[in-house]
């Protein structure tokens, strides 16, 4: 279980983007290095007396869930389409599968996790090292422990993060045989890293899975949209938009609702039907308002350069986040957006937190980043677009200008 902790405390402090200065890594080890002193004192504790060995076990336990809890292991789901011919689905589908990563970071929720995924980046490679050799202890335990089942739980959490979807999918596979009752979320989650193994096909086991946990749960947010993406890719679109229908009705956030709506839309047409979507929908949930959150409010006016305006495909991602100039490396607030258009106004705040420890209104001066990326992946990659800036408290009380220009080497 330590090994687990020390797992989690590497993925929260793994710097968001390009290689860590010297600072940063000394703060980076500090952090490592107050969990592992949690420990230490766990472990002292039981030594002396003040606590029994069962209960020393329970809280590092419950430590290392939390911890790994928190980092939500998400993973950066490709996005482009598999560029399979499909037939008349064909452009339909290539739409579709650039909105499914919109479901890999969220684990049975419709909350946004996106804060701890963009606190990820490139690790260093003795950092990438300790990692795998924490996974690989944690799948030799199962082998001795086989009936583990948070263990398997968390190990196929771990294989997805880290992109072994195959061993992802092996992880679950065993633990789904050995629940005493099968459970919706992870049979989806089977079938998720089965067909992400599958370089995106989704048809035979993967199939399978999502429509037997749809009959456990037909409500299942997850379950519909990838059971309506194997019927489109299987060119059963009536099927395809029976399950988006029925997503549709649910309560969604804004842009996730604005996405399954354009997609229901180019459904429609492919089938020779109206386009009545919205009409099918679930009432849109009020947007917050930004002058009810607590701490400073960072109002950016996000637009492109005039050298980039025309390079940008149609569908892209763009992400809008806020880090501390100098402090912990993970983001302090921010926005997922799919489709956006710009110039944009977006709003960070601390109600978009990631830990109540870290927040916005804890610094003075934050570094806020604007970045499109094509592929949908949290991770900055070669080709992607963003602009950055330093804004300080003061400057926060004014509208502020952020241009994306510049093209990710």
């Amino acid at each position: 279980m330590a090994a687990l902790l020390l797992l989690a405390c590497l993925w929260l402090t793994r710097p968001y983007w390009r290689a860590p200065g010297a600072a940063l890594l000394r703060r980076k080890a500090a952090n490592v290095a107050v969990y592992r002193s949690r420990l230490a004192e766990i472990d002292a504790e039981a030594e002396s007396g003040v606590i029994e060995a069962d209960a020393a076990a329970q809280l590092k336990d419950e430590l290392a869930a939390r911890l790994l809890q928190d980092a939500g292991l998400p993973a950066d789901a490709p996005a482009e389409s598999d560029r399979r011919r499909w037939g008349a689905t064909a452009v339909l589908v290539l739409l579709l599968a650039a909105f499914a990563g919109i479901f890999y970071w969220q684990q049975g929720s419709w909350r946004t996790q996106e804060l701890v995924a963009l606190a990820a980046a490139d690790p260093g490679a003795a950092q990438q090292g300790a990692i795998n050799e924490m996974v690989e202890r944690l799948a030799a335990k199962l082998e001795q422990n086989p009936d583990d089942l948070e263990g398997w739980a968390m190990l196929g959490r771990s294989y997805f993060m880290m992109e072994h979807y195959a061993d992802a999918a092996r992880a679950y596979g065993e633990l789904n045989k050995r629940l005493p009752q099968p459970e919706a979320d992870l049979l989806v989650a089977e079938g998720e890293s089965l067909g992400l193994a599958r370089d995106r096909d989704l048809q035979g086991r993967p199939r399978e899975l999502f429509r037997q946990a749809l009959k456990l749960e037909p409500d299942n947010g997850k379950g519909l949209w990838y059971a309506g993406l194997a019927a489109a890719q299987a060119n059963e679109l009536p099927a395809a938009r029976d399950h988006w229908q029925r997503l549709l009705k649910q309560e969604l956030p804004p842009e996730l609702r604005t996405v399954l709506e354009g997609q229901l839309a180019q459904l429609a047409q492919a089938l020779g039907e109206p386009v009545a979507v919205a009409a099918k929908a679930a009432p849109e949930a009020p947007a917050p308002v930004p002058a009810a959150a607590e701490g400073p409010q960072l109002r950016l006016r996000v637009a492109l350069s005039a050298e980039l305006a025309a390079k940008v495909p149609p569908g892209s991602m763009l992400f809008v986040f806020a880090k501390a100039e100098q402090g912990p490396p993970m983001p302090l607030a921010v926005q997922r957006l799919p489709g956006a258009k710009l110039p944009l106004d977006v709003v960070l705040d601390d109600s978009m937190a990631m830990m109540p420890q870290l927040k916005l209104s804890q610094f003075d001066r934050w570094t806020v980043t604007a970045r499109i990326t094509a592929g949908g992946s949290v991770k900055a990659e070669s080709g992607d677009w963003e602009g950055s800036r330093a804004v300080s408290r003061v400057e926060s009380a004014q509208p502020i200008a952020l241009t994306i220009d510049r093209v990710v080497p």
